[in-house]
């Protein structure tokens, strides 16, 4: 994870099931919640995991540690 562009950073609460589509919401330990805001499915099982939300070429996308990929997201809490 790349601390540098990182605006957030923090928990995801609960159970993380990877990426499904543009319905997934991500909720953070702190109560921020980010949707999943492209169409990418990506399966992985994750308990809390470690998560930073950067911002790169004008875009919102989430870094989860233990995840290669990240993905588009926007804020909605």
């Amino acid at each position: 994870m790349d601390p540098i562009n990182a605006i957030y950073k923090g928990t995801i609460k609960g159970k993380l099931l990877g990426f499904k589509n543009s319905y997934a919401i991500f909720e953070f330990a702190a109560g921020q919640k980010w949707r999943q805001n492209e169409n990418k499915y990506l399966h992985q099982y994750l308990y809390n995991p470690e998560a930073q939300i950067i911002f790169k070429d004008d875009k919102y996308y989430l870094e989860v540690k233990g995840i290669s990929e990240t993905v588009e997201v926007r804020r909605i809490k």
